[in-house]
């Protein structure tokens, strides 16, 4: 058996990045950017009013004026207007442009007007500046707003948009096919015999891909069948970018798999990892067409394929994808644990923050690695080292949330 750090390192050596498609902006929300977004011009491109109330020369009212006839108004949406005599001013609306002649804004809180002509207070404290958004502020026209590999949310469409983004260039989804195993698995909407149960691995599976951002997903599923496991082998390596198995991988009879990847010309990177849950874990990399096609082959129990999605699979396609890697989450352990056995254990943990914002993780073991219930009583699971036999309270460990 390799260790998990050695299985995350050889995983990554064998990936190869996701080609680039162009989209609209507004198909473009949760993929990856690949290209850097520049900003068009200076933001904002005039000194802006951050508020509604008078523009004026700050130099009269430090002169001890303190009333202002009031010459026009100055409107967001408007070409700029020049103030040519200091000892008058403009109304302005916030997001309007600062008028020329004008270096201060008073918010209509401190200001009274009357009879066309604005009083203000005299404890108002006025400045240059006040009440002004600079030109160039935010950023200079060039100046690169976005780095690639950032993941669009609603903030990064903001940006685009600002700076007349109608596409932009992503990484592409990958196809990617989720194959389930065994002859005692039927479909969610059968009813199941009792030596039978409903297939809910490849569901869950699919819908963690989906919530990670990755949802060109396909369910497949093979009878214990080594004539149609070998065939639809072939086929599902001919049309995946990546290939996502769970089941049929371990050391029983029936176990086609592995055999039938080999058959096909997939090469087997490792198999059995020092790990609880998903010893058995098989990677590899199938050859097409000059690019690599990744292969997890996944534990059949829902708990050991459920963890190691989360703990290998989604992060390679994150590398795939070229997505910025994201800060390690550590959380401290509120209760101590034991684990005798020499592997790593990923142990599930409900997660909860105190009143100084640090988190504090709960173990909640589950009863075997099929126990898919007591997940959904849990937020995530921690990594706790297969060199170490006894975890203490305040101890800090690796954390990875669900999907």
């Amino acid at each position: 058996m390799i260790s998990v750090e050695e299985a995350e390192k050889l995983i990554s050596d064998n990936l190869d990045s996701l080609p680039t498609e162009t989209l609209l902006l507004e198909q473009s929300l949760g993929r990856t950017l690949r290209e850097p977004l520049l900003a068009d011009r200076e933001l904002p491109p005039f000194n802006r009013a951050t508020l509604d109330g008078i523009a004026i020369d700050s130099s009269a009212f430090s002169l001890g004026k303190h009333s202002f006839p009031i010459v026009g108004i100055a409107a967001a949406g408007t070409a700029p207007k020049t103030l040519h005599d200091s000892n008058t001013c403009f109304e302005i609306m916030t997001g309007a442009p600062l008028p020329g002649g004008t270096d201060a804004v008073i918010r209509v809180e401190d200001i009274s007007i009357q009879d066309g002509t604005a009083t203000v207070s005299t404890t108002t404290e006025v400045k240059p500046g006040l009440g002004v958004h600079p030109a160039g502020s935010d950023c200079r026209q060039g100046q690169i707003l976005l780095k690639p590999g950032r993941t669009i949310t609603a903030k990064e469409t903001a940006i685009a948009a600002s700076i007349g983004k109608t596409k932009v260039v992503v990484s592409k989804l990958p196809t990617i096919n989720i194959v389930s195993t065994g002859n005692e698995l039927v479909e969610i909407s059968d009813t199941p015999l009792p030596h039978q149960i409903r297939r809910s691995n490849d569901s869950t599976l699919a819908a963690a891909l989906i919530s990670s951002g990755f949802s060109n997903t396909s369910k497949h599923h093979l009878p214990d069948d080594k004539a149609i496991v070998e065939n639809s082998v072939a086929t599902l390596l001919q049309n995946s970018d990546v290939l996502v198995i769970a089941g049929g991988i371990s050391k029983g009879k029936y176990d086609y798999l592995p055999n039938a990847l080999k058959e096909n010309g997939a090469e087997m990177v490792f198999q059995w990892v020092s790990q609880r849950p998903g010893k058995p874990l098989w990677f590899g990399i199938y050859e097409r067409g000059g690019k690599r096609i990744p292969i997890f082959a996944l534990p059949g129990n829902p708990v050991s394929s459920f963890t190691c999605l989360h703990r290998y699979v989604i992060p390679a396609l994150a590398k795939m994808a070229q997505t910025h890697e994201a800060p390690q989450t550590h959380i401290k352990l509120k209760q101590s644990y034991s684990f005798k056995a020499l592997l790593s254990l990923f142990l599930p943990v409900s997660v909860a923050t105190d009143n100084d914002g640090t988190l504090w993780a709960t173990p909640l073991p589950f009863n075997t690695s099929g126990d898919f219930i007591s997940v959904a009583q849990t937020s995530g699971f921690i990594q706790l080292p297969k060199d170490q036999v006894d975890f203490e309270v305040g101890s800090v460990h690796r954390y990875f949330p669900w999907s």
